[in-house]
């Protein structure tokens, strides 16, 4: 993570730090958006989201909600593997995990997407996948704080050496089978699950891998003057 100030020549550039909380902040907004429009395609929820989706539909609270708590226990997972290494900066990922969560809600309720036909499913669900992968992208290149599982895959790719897309593969994939089995046990039904989740399990992380490829090096530009 950078300074949460950008410098230049020592002195703080506070045109530079103003803009790139702002890109932040739209960063956090646009991966709502993306979490709302992959639960619209109406071919299941996206694989980040399937256990917080379950566990709205055990207990009535809303997916916003149990987004927030979900993100919250991302990052106490990150202590426990960074232990002495973990900075206190990362508890700033609670803030992003309660906007995120407040913004999920706010969009599911203004949503006016609900395709009805297979092609304005698939559409709709490659829209989601480009605009996830884009906010994720505009978050983690501003380098104030990921959220909160981008942030253990961070801390996980970090560890082992890894690209962050290839991680967050393997970590949506088994968020995805976790989640499934949870919903089978509890629910007695696939609750969340559906195509949409299958694919953004595989695919989501390469989609990132193209947005970083494009955009990172503009927006570290843009924000660092780098």
């Amino acid at each position: 993570m950078r300074p949460l100030l950008v410098t230049v020549n020592g002195r703080v550039d506070w045109r530079r730090t103003v803009l790139r909380f702002a890109m932040y902040a739209a960063g956090v907004i646009v991966l709502a958006l993306g979490i709302v429009i992959q639960t619209a395609s109406g071919l299941g929820v996206a694989s980040l989201t399937c256990f917080a989706t379950t566990l709205s539909l055990i207990s009535g609270l809303t997916l916003g909600f149990w987004v927030s708590a979900t993100y919250v226990s991302y990052i106490a997972v990150q202590a426990l593997i960074l232990r002495r290494d973990f900075n206190p900066r990362i508890l700033l990922e609670a803030f992003f995990s309660l906007l995120v969560g407040l913004f999920t809600d706010v969009f599911s309720a203004a949503n006016p997407l609900h395709p009805t036909t297979l092609p304005a499913q698939v559409a709709t669900m490659l829209l989601s996948l480009a605009i996830t992968a884009f906010g994720v992208c505009l978050v983690v290149s501003m380098g104030v704080v990921p959220n909160a599982p981008d942030g253990l895959v961070q801390v996980i790719s970090q560890r082992l050496g890894k690209r962050f897309g290839d991680v967050k593969v393997v970590f949506d994939s088994s968020h995805v089978v976790v989640a499934l089995a949870f919903s089978v046990l509890v629910l007695h039904n696939l609750g969340g699950f559906g195509a949409t989740t299958i694919i953004s399990a595989l695919f989501l992380g390469r989609f990132i891998n193209v947005a970083n490829g494009i955009f990172e090096p503009r927006f570290t530009r843009l924000a660092f003057g780098e």
